[in-house]
């Protein structure tokens, strides 16, 4: 990707790829450390401060944004794009998007069910949790109480919720402690993906498109892009349709809005970028939508707003029986699926390495801020709960408005 812009001299000229080596050249050398340093400022408070041409932004800036977090530039940290720029130049295969090759419960969800079950053990369905219950002593987990009433006891409890689902389950014995307490900072930002299906093939790229445009995030053609379903004669079209709501920079709350609506002003911002295909204006009326899904997803990968990045916890915890897996625990994938493989990757190694008694990473340090917090916070915080038995009450999306579309 890195070599694609400065080859390209249709998106930058070359004096606006000069006017960017200031804010990127510290990046390279510095590595790591500089960028986590510009988490406190925002994509366009960074580009102001190193002088950075607005066309930038607009050219790049706006659609990695959109990618990456699923928010506008001016709302992201740039500690977010410095790190996906610095995996695209450092890392061989750094930019590249792949797919599944059919749907996720077959081909993500069935091979784990089967590894787990070929070792021995068992995944339950249909028994959400719905307490943690801490033992007295020492505060360590005790059992997991699932909404039946029925409990399981382990040797090790590993958390792979979302950021906002845990919080609404922490122990309230735990809400006092600073490394539970920065959780507080951290919350998902809202999404939308839609699915259309055309009666014809458009042309189509066989990759991941990223968008400028200020509804449409990222999409591609999956009957080019996946076997499954794959098509000579007729598209499907999968979107990401974000921003999504005020917080991420839309200027309506599109995540309450009507499928019906959604799915308008996508196909209508669809005939805008594809006139010769889509809409009108194209020769035969062009390509006409035969089938549609939409997905809120309310709460998806943490809001990577400016500051957020000091609040993320580590894996280990503090508990002796409690890892915090999670695309929101520190890792250098950001939000994201990667995110999430490695981080519980990391939490499969304090596992590892409490069970063989070696020397772990350790608890990350906690923000002074929070620190502060906690010493001054006087009541525990009692665990409210997940209410609701539908996918967006666990952090997952869902077809229709059904529930209560802002939960958790």
């Amino acid at each position: 990707m890195a070599a694609a812009i400065l080859l390209n001299n249709d998106m930058l000229t070359l004096e606006e790829k000069i006017k960017m080596v200031p804010g990127l050249l510290p990046m390279l050398l510095e590595g790591q450390s500089f960028i986590d340093e510009q988490d406190e400022l925002s994509v366009l408070q960074f580009m102001k401060k190193f002088g950075m041409p607005d066309r930038i932004n607009e050219e790049i800036f706006i659609a990695m944004g959109k990618a990456l977090d699923f928010i506008d530039p001016d709302k992201l940290s740039m500690s977010v794009v410095l790190t996906a720029m610095n995996r695209f130049i450092n890392e061989a295969d750094g930019s590249q998007t792949a797919f599944l090759d059919g749907n996720q419960p077959d081909r993500l969800c069935k091979p784990i069910v089967d590894h787990i079950t070929s070792k021995g053990g068992e995944v339950i369905m249909g028994k959400p949790v719905s307490s943690i219950e801490v033992n007295s002593e020492d505060g360590s987990v005790k059992c997991l109480k699932f909404a039946d009433g029925s409990e399981v006891e382990a040797d090790m409890y590993v958390s792979a919720m979302p950021v906002d689902v845990v919080k609404r389950l922490i122990p309230a014995e735990w809400s006092t402690k600073p490394y539970f307490l920065q959780l507080d900072e951290l919350e998902g930002i809202p999404v939308i993906n839609i699915q259309l299906w055309f009666d014809r093939k458009l042309k189509a790229v066989d990759g991941l498109c990223f968008s400028r445009s200020p509804l449409l995030s990222v999409y591609a053609d999956m009957s080019t892009c996946c076997a499954e379903y794959a098509s000579e004669d007729k598209s499907m079209l999968e979107l990401v349709f974000a921003p999504c709501s005020p917080v991420a920079g839309s200027d309506k709350n599109w995540i309450a809005a009507s499928d019906d609506e959604i799915v308008d002003a996508t196909v209508k911002e669809l005939a805008r970028l594809f006139p010769t295909e889509i809409g009108p204006g194209a020769p035969n009326g062009g390509a006409v939508l035969v089938k549609q899904t939409v997905v809120r997803v309310p709460r998806s990968v943490y809001a990577a707003t400016p500051g957020r990045g000091k609040f993320r916890p580590s894996q280990e915890s503090p508990i002796d029986n409690f890892v915090m897996a999670g695309d929101f625990a520190t890792q250098k994938y950001l939000g994201s699926m990667e995110g999430a493989v490695l981080s519980g990757k990391l939490a499969a190694e304090v596992i590892c390495d409490r069970s063989v008694g070696r020397k772990s990473r350790g608890v990350r340090d906690v923000h002074d801020s929070i620190k502060e917090q906690s010493e001054n916070r006087r009541e525990v915080k009692k665990p409210v709960g997940v209410r609701g038995d539908y996918p967006i009450a666990f952090g997952g999306g869902q077809q229709g408005t059904g529930g209560n579309v802002y939960h958790p």
